[in-house]
């Protein structure tokens, strides 16, 4: 499936399949609850399977037997922060980063270059150049250090991509992370110069959520700001059903997060029909485990046509695999009818987030 004129005009959700796989489901599954494309984690697809051997495979899509779309970020969150963290062996400079895995012990070398070699090779559909990521709460000097690398990389990305790879740049959407921090100066500084070399999106980086738990929305709302309405705008890590109603709001269309799939596999559940608990069902609780009610009465996926709540915290309970199937199918189903009304009725921003999921039709 190729990529459509109007994706980033329409809100998408993208679930996690970092290795190559949303864990515990097939791409039939995908498929079945209209999942319209995936992200990609470049750093565990090269130290993992390979970016040549994917390549050798025919590229992450026939690798994967997926015809949706395919996301591939740059690896720079994960080993950026393992590395200022000190959990990885490695070393950052102004070229990029020289990290060992501790998985198989080899050295790699991550440059902006290299990194859209990588993705390339994985056969994405939209790149994230790399970006120098930090953590939210740095000091200034370093954010504008973070600023300066990420919007010289960026440059370099964008030059490299167009040089060496002109006879497929326009089958690719190339996008980039706007850093800066909790500084929002230096968020806009970032974002107009981005927007100044060019690019397909703009995407949120770095944390979403603060010490608090609180979305930091006024952050969010500079990169909007300050980037053009017609190119899209993906809430990196975004989230929670609230979350994504909030920056939808702002003006962001593309959204991801790993929460979606780990709850499920944890038992945290989403359902129209807890209206009173947020739709939030902790499904292992012992109550529902003679509760013969779906997980939720309006749902069309596997999980709720077949099973009860009590055959489902029966499964968690005993830890059979088949649980964190049926859960991540249900709780994936509940957001693509989440993003399936936001496309029909659009973002009413008078409109409270607890009364637009409400509102939510049933699928069945």
């Amino acid at each position: 499936m190729s990529l459509p004129q109007q994706f980033g005009k329409k809100y998408i959700f993208l679930p996690d399949a970092s290795c190559g796989t949303v864990r515990y489901l097939s791409t039939e599954d995908l498929e079945k609850i209209s999942i319209k494309g995936v992200v990609v984690n470049t750093l565990h697809m090269l130290i993992g399977v390979g970016d040549e051997r994917v390549n050798e495979l025919g590229g992450i899509k026939k690798f994967m037997n997926w015809n949706g779309w395919v996301l591939s970020d740059s690896g720079g969150f994960q080993v950026f922060s393992l590395v200022h963290r000190k959990k990885w062996e490695g070393e950052i400079s102004e070229d990029g980063v020289i990290f060992k895995s501790p998985k198989n012990g080899q050295l790699y070398n991550i440059t902006p270059e290299t990194s859209i070699d990588i993705q390339v090779k994985l056969g994405s559909d939209i790149l994230v150049v790399l970006d120098d990521c930090r953590d939210a709460e740095i000091s200034r000097e370093e954010a504008e250090i973070s600023v300066r690398r990420t919007i010289d990389w960026a440059r370099r990305s964008k030059e490299y991509f167009e040089k060496k790879y002109s006879d497929i740049r326009k089958s690719k959407k190339l996008t980039a992370v706007v850093q800066g921090a909790n500084f929002t100066d230096l968020r806009e500084e970032c974002a107009k110069e981005l927007v100044k070399i060019g690019f397909d999106g703009y995407n949120f980086g770095g944390y979403v959520i603060d010490s608090k738990g609180k979305l930091v929305i006024d952050v969010m709302k500079v990169l909007i700001d300050n980037t053009p309405s017609e190119k899209f705008r993906y809430a990196m890590g975004v989230g929670k059903p609230y979350d994504m109603l909030d920056c939808a709001k702002l003006g962001y269309t593309v959204f991801d997060t790993v929460l979606v799939t780990r709850n499920a596999r944890h038992g945290t559940l989403y359902s129209f029909d807890e209206i009173d608990k947020d739709f939030i069902l902790r499904i292992k609780n012992a109550k529902y485990g003679t509760d013969l009610s779906p997980v939720d009465s309006t749902c069309d996926c596997e999980l709720c046509r077949n099973h009860t709540r009590a055959y489902l915290n029966n499964l968690l309970r005993v830890g059979e695999a088949s649980a964190y199937r049926l859960a991540s199918i249900h709780n994936l189903r509940f957001y693509t009818r989440l993003i399936e009304s936001l496309n029909q009725k659009g973002i009413d921003i008078s409109v409270g987030n607890r009364e637009f999921l409400s509102s939510v039709p049933p699928a069945i």
